[in-house]
């Protein structure tokens, strides 16, 4: 690790999740506890999946067959679960394995899951979809050990799910899909997707990754190929939406810590996305308004096959976590490797 005032890198791993002291990194198919109280990393066990494990000890390589952990999270009872290539897996304390506990069949794999108050947790299909089958939302109520299907999008509905995600202020579980337009969906479950309230429902205004939540609003970035992006929010009571800023191009990655929200828009060549350069903006809702506060540049390899330009953001187990974290992709400089900035150094 290197330091400079207000600032960490972590050279070759990528921090996933960031907790109350600690961290949590990946080292393409390994897992590392990183303690403040000692500032190392320790090694702490590994996913078990022989074909893709030996493709992710190489960043080119792993990059090329998309074998990398790609989320993240330690349950509320302690239990760690991550997404890979092809699977779900959950950690194994005695044999220190991840173990897969789904496997997925369409598609690479989900873009996130998310746990509920009661400890259920849920994860949308993500996969390809030119002939808009029907599209699932799984659940598990023994923390990952067995899934079943708690809904189901209908054929020529929507293409796929972008993400769930748990909503602390009123325990509901909010869903958003895409992509084109009239296939974007923002809405909500109470009741373990006994029924779904569709809130939005329309063109790329509505496309999203990532969904972050205030008592009174919330907050996002569009993920459209084909209209100009945009950081927006809307009023939890009124639904009224309103533009916060203009931004270079769609986001994927994108994350709440305390009352700031960060963003890292995707070098996603388009003919409305022309930049080359991944940007992370910053949201502070103590102001209202938001700020681009750093970019990296795309790298050489072309995008098809080796991953489009952009940030990751950690997952935070403490919402009142003092830095910022998050690894660079398919970007120059910080390619498979972590940034730490102070968050309290990016208020103006």
């Amino acid at each position: 690790m290197s330091q400079q005032q207000g600032k960490k890198f972590f050279r070759n791993i990528r921090v996933v999740e960031a907790g109350k002291g600690y961290l949590i990194g990946a080292k393409g198919y390994r897992f590392y506890r990183y303690n403040y109280a000692d500032s190392n990393w320790k090694y702490f066990g590994k996913i078990t999946d022989l074909k893709y494990s030996l493709a992710s000890r190489i960043r080119l390589i792993s990059r090329l067959f998309r074998a990398e952990v790609y989320f993240y999270k330690t349950l509320s009872d302690g239990n760690k679960i991550a997404i890979a290539r092809k699977g779900l897996f959950k950690y194994d304390e005695e044999s220190r394995r991840f173990r897969k506990c789904f496997d997925i069949i369409r598609g690479s794999r989900p873009l996130n899951f998310c746990e509920d108050k009661e400890g259920n947790i849920y994860f949308g299909e993500y996969y390809h979809n030119a002939e808009r089958n029907s599209v699932h939302i799984y659940m598990s109520e023994d923390k990952g050990s067995s899934w079943k299907i708690a809904y189901t999008f209908p054929e020529k509905s929507i293409r796929h799910i972008h993400g769930v995600y748990y909503d602390k202020y009123t325990s509901a579980v909010w869903v958003s899909t895409g992509d084109l337009n009239g296939e974007c969906i923002i809405g909500y479950t109470t009741d373990k997707f006994a029924t779904f309230n569709t809130v939005f429902r329309g063109g790329q205004e509505y496309r999203v990754c990532n969904l972050l939540f205030f008592e009174d609003k919330i907050v996002y970035a569009t993920d459209s190929e084909t209209d100009h992006n945009y950081i927006r929010r809307f009023d939890r009571k009124t639904l009224e939406f309103e533009n916060v800023a203009s931004i270079q191009s769609s986001v994927i990655s994108s994350v709440k810590v305390g009352d700031k929200c960060f963003f890292s828009t995707t070098v996603e060549p388009s003919s409305v996305n022309m930049d080359q350069k991944a940007y992370i903006w910053m949201y502070d809702d103590k102001t209202g308004k938001a700020r681009m506060i750093d970019s990296f540049q795309k790298d050489k390899f072309n995008h098809i096959y080796f991953q489009f330009g952009m940030c990751q953001f950690a997952e935070y187990a403490d919402q009142e976590h003092q830095w910022l974290y998050y690894s660079g992709v398919a970007v120059k400089k910080i390619d498979g490797s972590s940034v730490g900035v102070e968050i309290s150094s990016l208020v103006q």
